[in-house]
């Protein structure tokens, strides 16, 4: 039996997690962009954290600097 009965639990307890991460802006604010990775199987933090990796400044890849 899955964790979730459904996918509005899932996205209930992802954007609590993303708001107590100071992290509510990764969130779809439709909330159906999120679930591709609820189908996937990927819990709420799994998602986040795949986001705000994807949302970290890298830098500008220019190659200036030196």
């Amino acid at each position: 039996m899955p964790k979730y009965e459904s996918y509005e639990a899932w996205f209930d307890e992802f954007q609590a997690l993303a708001e107590a991460e100071d992290l509510a802006w990764l969130v779809s604010t439709t909330g159906k962009g999120h679930r591709q990775a609820f189908e996937q199987g990927d819990s709420p933090t799994e998602e986040l954290m795949s986001l705000a990796d994807m949302a970290e400044w890298r830098g500008c890849g220019c190659g200036g600097g030196s």
